[in-house]
């Protein structure tokens, strides 16, 4: 292909054509790489009561046991604690669930919901270079806009799992093109009815997309002041407005008993939100939802890369100059230089609750970008009056900056949520909150059972990790708390001395995840005191076993990780369990994988051996850790009992599975 039918082929629309299409098959293979956050549980919960709580009565007449059971264990939508966030979006996950008879596996749930988010996105993204085409024509422009849309770091990677914000931000995007449409047709109601509705969804997603209906009718009446159509305009705006909050109550099931009064209520529940305390890392401390009025200009500055803002600066200083001049100015700079303004004003005045970094205002990046797409366009347009090494020297620092955000993106794969720019990056760790909804321990969990040399592992960290491991993992471990767990897993939720102190000596880094040098989450290993060579036919030697609570000893070494001896009441002086061995043999290490609870652990082990089960003589306990592994003096014996001493009130003594082999203490220096 010679170099004029290169030229005819990459236009601007074959080449954005081409460059989403790449975009979506390359998110359709990454989706999986990421992480489940804190929050996507109970999203799912709040999906599953809209769902149930409009789908009842066919859910009930089903004959699958599977559909039956995910109705009892629906939550009741109107007494749910997250009955005010609209999830009509989400519910569409739902359905596929319902399709599939409720049998799908968690893990395979959330990896819906990553594609489902992405898919979000991605539309998002579409109907964003729409936007741009429409303001600066079929330029390169627009083609370089829908860039800066997918090469911004943090929204990259969090387009694959955070179902709330990110959706908000899609498709508050997708309601502005739409109302930009309608304000565009002054003297007709086109796009009245794709722009109520992408407002309702926008608003159900989060009730701050209201705003942009408000600032829309602001526009229709100062258009109608202006072309003298006042009345006209504000019939006009009433009719969006009522479509719009028809629209609302329709796709928003908590509404539809009241639907004025828990609008309200949902309204003011999140303008002044506080169910719970809750503190965050913030410029070097733990500050609460009351956030300082810099908190989102803060944060903006430190996340999103430095070309992005220097072209917002830029953007925002010539749309104000040319007003000034003029006193006239293109209606999309103007409808989204009062969305930014007005967002960010409305944060900070009326003190909203925030917390976890700026997500919450996730939709004042719109307007920003798009301010920073307009300060390009006037970059471009006073570079190519100048000489020529001035204008290719301009397209060189865009194009360098936006080749480095996407070797970024692939070096830093799957982390992209915990970028900062290159200005904030040396103290960013010290002074922020980092991977705040610990995504990247889902890895971590996965990493430490494929590591590990045992069968069966316990892990202490937080429980939302669990979903999203294969059921083969979830058969191999089970969670336990750090005095007892084989690993940890830590995240960087908190602040930077609680990230860096030391663990104790029971643990060592297995390994950790860091960003720019910047550690977000770290497996540990606890170090025992011995070395262990495990015996595998131990099993084979013994002839005989018996329990004075649990007689079911040989669910101890049955292969079943799911199955254990109990004592299934709270432990007691006595309880044991004794075993005969058909020759001679001198283990003095003993493993207790514990079952159930990460506290079913006996409280006061004793070991005893003997040699024809009748003089019995106790074993001294050279050394244990985590309550599980035990280190015991003996010589050869043919039988042996493990006894508990001690007492509680509530823990059970319980085991999955039991080891034994030879051990022999290490020497530290």
């Amino acid at each position: 292909m010679n170099r004029a039918a290169l030229k005819q082929f990459f236009t601007s629309r074959n080449t954005v054509i081409l460059l989403f299409a790449v975009y979506f098959i390359i998110g359709m293979f990454i989706y999986r790489d990421y992480g489940v956050s804190t929050d996507e549980h109970s999203e799912r919960l709040t999906s599953l009561a809209n769902y149930t709580y409009v789908m009842e009565r066919l859910m009930s007449a089903s004959d699958s046991e599977s559909v039956q059971q995910a109705l009892r264990n629906a939550p009741d939508l109107m007494t749910w604690h997250d009955r005010y966030y609209g999830v009509a979006l989400q519910t569409l996950t739902v359905f596929v669930e319902h399709f599939r008879n409720f049998e799908m596996s968690e893990r395979e749930i959330y990896l819906m919901r990553h594609a489902f988010t992405f898919i979000n996105y991605f539309v998002g993204g579409v109907f964003f270079y729409l936007i741009l085409r429409r303001r600066f024509g079929d330029t390169f422009i627009p083609v370089v806009g829908a860039l800066f849309f997918i090469l911004y770091p943090r929204f990259f990677g969090e387009s694959f799992y955070n179902i709330k914000d990110i959706l908000f931000y899609s498709w508050c995007i997708i309601a502005s093109y739409f109302t930009l449409r309608w304000l565009e047709t002054e003297g007709k109601d086109r796009f009245i009815i794709p722009a109520a509705i992408t407002l309702a969804i926008a608003t159900n997603t989060r009730i701050l997309g209201i705003s942009i209906l408000l600032l829309a009718c602001v526009f229709a009446i100062i258009q109608g002041v202006s072309n003298k159509a006042i009345q006209h305009n504000i019939k006009k705006s009433c009719k969006l407005i009522l479509l719009t909050f028809a629209s609302f109550i329709l796709i928003t099931p908590f509404t539809w008993e009241n639907p004025i009064k828990n609008t309200i209520d949902t309204f003011f529940h999140f303008l002044w939100f506080q169910p719970w305390d809750w503190e965050h890392f913030y410029m070097g401390e733990m500050i609460t939802r009351d956030v300082p009025w810099h908190y989102i200009p803060v944060w903006m500055g430190i996340t999103i890369p430095l070309i992005y803002i220097a072209m917002f600066f830029i953007g925002f200083a010539a749309a104000i100059i040319l007003w000034v001049k003029k006193r006239k100015a293109h209606l999309y700079d103007t409808f989204f230089l009062s969305m930014f303004t007005c967002t960010l004003l409305g944060f900070i005045l009326l003190r909203v609750s925030m917390y976890e970094g700026w997500r919450h205002a996730y939709s004042i990046f719109l307007p920003f970008l798009f301010v920073a797409v307009y300060g390009l366009h006037r970059c471009h347009k006073f570079f190519t009056q100048r000489r020529k090494a001035a204008r290719h020297g301009f397209i060189g620092v865009v194009a360098t900056s936006l080749i480095y955000l996407l070797v970024w993106i692939a070096i830093n794969h799957p982390y992209q949520y915990v970028y900062f720019n290159i200005a904030s990056r040396g103290f960013a760790e010290r002074n922020f909150t980092l991977d705040y909804w610990y995504v990247s321990n889902s890895e971590l969990f996965s990493y430490a059972i494929a590591h590990s040399d045992e069968p069966f592992v316990t892990i202490a960290g937080t429980r939302h990790a669990v979903r999203f491991l294969t059921e083969d993992e979830r058969d191999n471990f089970a969670l336990a708390n750090k005095s007892t767990a084989d690993f940890y897993v830590r995240g960087s939720r908190m602040d930077y001395e609680w990230r860096r102190r030391d663990v104790g000596p029971d643990f060592r880094v297995l390994r950790a995840i860091t960003v720019d040098g910047m550690r977000i989450a770290t497996l540990y290993e606890r170090v025992l005191p011995f070395t262990v060579d495990l015996s595998l036919d131990v099993w084979d030697k013994v002839v005989s076993f018996e329990s004075n609570i649990d007689d079911r000893l040989h669910l101890l070494h049955d292969g079943d990780f799911t199955t254990r001896w109990a004592t299934e009441r709270p432990q007691i002086p006595g309880d044991h369990m004794a075993f005969e061995f058909g020759e001679t043999v001198d283990y003095n290490y003993i493993r207790l994988n514990q079952g159930g609870h990460s506290s079913d652990y006996p409280r006061d082990l004793v070991i005893y051996t003997s040699m024809d089960g009748i003089n019995w003589q106790p074993s001294p306990i050279i050394a244990s850790s985590a309550g599980r592994h035990f280190m015991f003096e003996t010589e050869a014996y043919r039988f042996l009992t493990l006894v508990n001493i001690g007492y509680t009130e509530h823990d059970w003594w319980s085991v999955f599975d039991m080891r034994f082999g030879h051990a022999q203490l290490q020497e530290f220096e």
